[in-house]
């Protein structure tokens, strides 16, 4: 056995044992190394919260003894409790809030990912008319025994030969065999191919005797689809519909910039609320505590009966809990609109707080409806999506329309082919083209039914249709969206009006009750009574302010647009850096 041989045998069984080895991997076949262990994605671990307390427990007693121990609050301040919470404010204004969710939001983050990715697609689908540079190289090597060739009948002039039978038999011999080809390879917008491509060949018996025969070879070739595939419509239409699919996500980016600036203004103005909301509590609780002493002065006095203080007592006690709320209602608002930021000065757990330096809008609208619906009908995102979806359903029509066509293929190509004693000579010799070949072929395929292809382009005309019809249903959806909000902008500015009136008059109604009681007349039942009207008359007062911000926020939503005047540039927007 020669050495050749024993090198490829040995090969063959080392790969035959690798394979049959891979079992032995660790971890099995197909292994992959987690970040988590089977423990901790099967199994759900208890937790004590006590273990995470910063500070002793209290009892409810302890609690009750802390409130009854806390001092009475000057005019114009706020309970200490509230204080505290209210150091360390950021202001900041809606056009700033816009501008920093622009640069920091993570679910905007996310969303710019789509158009890069649909660009990208559109690259792909570009890339498949790249030129193609190729080449090979191949050498063999063979020692054959003698071998029986077929048997073959001779026709001859002469009587004595015409007529024999002869058996060829190929000879023990050894060959050598080189090939070498390089091409270039141009798909074309029509659908058909280019192609050049230049071949060397050597063919070399070395034994039982020399023989050496070398070949060049240069070919040029063209195929061109003439029905099915062909032209520049078909060849270019998943390009074409890859670029408005990259449209289309560019819009679907933008609709989801609006929504998300649109939920974050309502955010901001749900802050503002808490906000009003955490001052009209405290307000509360600092005359609760005031009617509170004036109570005591005048049981001291005589004047007043001892059950006074109790009442006094129990209206401090039950504004000071709706403080509680407040405060905490404020704080889950805080880290809503911190969410929006994402604002590495602005923690979720940190003490820095948000102030909304913005104040609302309290005028009245005289909006034109129909202007407002023919706004909406020519700046809606989602009508414009579907506008581009229609273009791209046409386009998928007509390739589908293509594809039903039968199959039928151009085909020429022509070359040189030239035999020397060496390959340069004969790569020099082939351009006298004393020796060609020139071939043209026309091929075609015509399918019985043709069902898959007829299903395609029925699946694509259906699909048109329903794009239609959801744009027709989408437009009378937006007009009811635009109208609806009008109403409710018009309806929330006379909320507003009717709530500042209940104002005015409930807080008359408060220093009235009051004033009876120092007159004796009334008691701590009338005045606590008087002043928790005036606190949820203020409460609606300032929910009227802000819904008619959120409705003027929706109204615009509604149109397609942002509420204000300033333009948002998204053109700036990039996607955040891959770590």
């Amino acid at each position: 056995m020669t050495t050749a041989r024993t090198v490829g045998l040995a090969a063959g069984c080392a790969a035959a044992v690798l394979l049959a080895g891979c079992n032995l991997w660790p971890g099995g076949l197909g292994h992959v190394d987690l970040p988590y262990d089977a423990e901790r994605t099967r199994e759900v671990t208890p937790r004590r919260l006590d273990d995470s307390a910063r500070a002793p427990s209290r009892t409810v007693e302890q609690g009750m003894e802390e409130l009854r121990a806390r001092e009475p609050v000057a005019e114009g301040e706020p309970p200490r409790a509230v204080q505290e919470v209210l150091d360390g404010l950021v202001g900041m204004s809606v056009e700033q809030f816009r501008l920093d969710v622009l640069r920091n939001n993570l679910d905007l983050q996310v969303a710019l990912y789509d158009p890069e990715i649909a660009g990208r697609k559109v690259s792909e689908e570009e890339g498949k008319f790249d030129a193609v540079i190729g080449g090979k190289y191949g050498y063999y090597r063979g020692d054959t025994p003698e071998l029986d060739g077929p048997l073959s009948k001779i026709t001859s002039d002469d009587p004595l030969l015409d007529g024999a039978v002869i058996k060829q038999t190929e000879i023990e011999q050894e060959r050598e065999n080189q090939d070498i080809g390089v091409g270039l390879k141009v798909p074309l917008p029509t659908g058909g191919t280019v192609a050049l491509e230049s071949l060397w060949k050597q063919k070399s018996i070395t034994d039982p005797q020399r023989f050496d025969q070398y070949l060049a070879a240069t070919r040029f070739s063209f195929s061109q689809p003439l029905l099915r595939g062909g032209g520049t419509r078909a060849a270019l239409a998943p390009i074409r519909m890859a670029r408005v699919g990259e449209r289309i996500s560019e819009v679907q980016t933008k609709l989801k910039v609006l929504a998300i600036l649109a939920k974050g203004e309502k955010a901001y103005w749900r802050l503002y609320a808490a906000r009003r909301f955490l001052d009209v509590r405290a307000e509360q609780f600092r005359l609760a505590e005031q009617n509170l002493e004036v109570a005591r002065a005048r049981i001291a006095q005589g004047v007043s009966p001892e059950i006074e203080d109790i009442r006094a007592e129990l209206s401090k006690v039950g504004f000071y809990e709706a403080v509680v709320v407040a405060e905490t209602d404020w704080r889950l608002r805080q880290r809503e609109l911190k969410t929006f930021l994402v604002d590495p000065r602005l923690p979720l757990d940190g003490t820095a707080m948000i102030e909304t330096s913005t104040e609302p809008l309290l005028a009245s609208l005289e909006l034109d409806r129909a202007q407002l619906v023919d706004a909406a009908l020519a700046e809606r995102l989602d009508l414009i999506e579907l506008e581009l979806r229609l273009v791209r359903n046409g386009l998928e029509v007509g390739l589908r329309e293509n594809q039903i066509l039968p199959l039928a293929n151009l085909d020429f190509s022509y070359g040189t082919l030239e035999r020397d004693n060496g390959l340069g000579s004969a790569w020099d010799s082939q351009w006298d083209l004393d020796h060609d070949e020139l071939f043209v072929g026309f091929s075609f395929e015509i399918p019985f039914t043709n069902q898959r292809r007829v299903a395609q382009l029925d699946s694509a005309i259906l699909k048109r249709a329903k794009t239609m019809a959801t744009r027709r249903s989408r437009e009378l959806q937006v007009r009811r969206e635009v109208l609806d909000m009008v109403d409710i902008v018009e309806q929330n500015w006379r909320r507003i009006v009717a709530a500042r009136q209940k104002v005015v008059v409930a807080g008359a109604n408060y220093e009235a009750e009051v004033e009876q009681f120092e007159q004796g007349v009334r008691t701590q039942r009338e005045v606590f009574e008087a002043l928790s009207s005036l606190g949820d008359a203020q409460i609606s007062e300032i929910k009227a302010i802000v819904d008619y911000q959120v409705a003027q926020i929706d109204l615009a939503f509604a149109t397609g647009t942002l509420l204000g005047y300033a333009k948002v540039d998204l053109g700036p927007l990039r996607l955040p850096a891959v770590e």
